[in-house]
């Protein structure tokens, strides 16, 4: 009997050692929030595990703290402070589905490293670069804070549109032209897509796409008059993306929307989030009718896909997350 009460005291001790040592084991997220120097005060309540909601949450109480109400910080105005106002001209749609974007360049060519550096950005952003200025750049360090919190959408000083016609006439496996009834809306080069197959071509000349590449990743084939001809964008991932393009801008509408402040409001949990007008997009087949910049979409605790709301708001209202 003393045997047996001896062998579960020695499994009661390594029990709670090895209980102990599991509390004691950070999590991801604690490690990210000493990582970024978010102080403990901030997330001491969580302990001990800090989850993914968790940091959100202690990475915002700081991000308050330490703003005192300063938008380029990363905390707007309160609810009550925003001014809704009718812009001089409309937002492309009242609501719809967002994504996340990736991060402009402040610089000429500047690397991803040396944007976060620049930004101060939290590694739940890092997310990689746009690879430009976006559609109204360029932007440089003093626009900071608008890159920060930026918001997209196929801006009203174009025609956005994906670009498709019909066949002109009947189109064999070796023809090395094609005759459209209008590509008056195609690119100067580019890919097409007629029924199954992918064609590159590399000029235009009116109605006639020239130069081709049959079979482009895909199988040579004939196509009778009136066949149906998209233009698509790349191939990717196995498939293809369609080709949005804008036309027939107009500058002086282009030169009004920039940087223009909208307020986006997450539909799902009420949270809201000022941004600004800095790039278009995204294309039309992704069934999205705009994207925020990282941050604003960690903000408001967005998904990729789920439905927010738009509204323009005075130009004086700062940046950021909305109290």
């Amino acid at each position: 009997m003393l045997k047996i009460s001896k062998i579960l005291f020695f499994l009661l001790v390594v029990f709670s050692m090895i209980s102990l040592a599991s509390a004691a084991k950070k999590s991801k997220w604690q490690s990210l929030l000493e990582k970024n120097n978010v102080p403990q005060t901030f997330w001491q309540k969580y302990l001990p595990k800090v989850s993914r909601g968790e940091y959100r949450k202690a990475v915002k109480e700081y991000q308050n703290a330490q703003s005192s109400g300063s938008g380029e910080n990363g905390s707007g105005d309160s609810s009550d402070d925003i001014k809704i106002i009718e812009g001089k001209y409309p937002l492309p749609v009242s609501s719809g589905k967002i994504a996340r974007e990736q991060h402009l360049w402040l610089k000429s060519n500047q690397s991803a490293s040396s944007h976060y550096e620049m930004t101060n950005t939290s590694n739940s952003c890092r997310n990689g670069m746009a690879g430009g200025y976006g559609a109204f750049g360029p932007l440089d360090k003093g626009d900071k804070s608008e890159e920060k919190y930026y918001v997209t959408m196929r801006w009203g000083y174009a025609d956005w549109i994906e670009p498709e016609s019909e066949l002109g006439g009947d189109t064999s496996k070796s023809a090395t032209s094609l005759t459209l009834d209008d590509a008056g809306d195609f690119a100067k080069s580019g890919y097409v897509k007629i029924e199954d197959e992918y064609i590159r071509y590399s000029s235009k000349s009116g109605d006639k796409l020239k130069g081709l590449k049959r079979g482009y990743k895909s199988s040579k084939g004939s196509h009778e008059k009136n066949k149906n001809v998209r233009q698509v964008y790349r191939y990717k991932g196995g498939q293809w993306e369609r080709a949005t393009r804008s036309l027939r801008a107009n500058s002086d509408k282009k030169d009004w929307y920039k940087k223009k402040k909208v307020l986006v409001t997450n539909e799902r949990n009420g949270e809201k989030v000022v941004a600004s007008i800095l790039e278009s997009g995204p294309a039309i087949w992704t069934n999205r009718v705009g994207g925020l910049s990282s941050e604003a979409f960690e903000a408001i605790d967005a998904k990729n896909n789920e439905n927010c709301t738009f509204q323009y708001v005075d130009e004086d209202t700062k940046l950021g997350e909305v109290d």
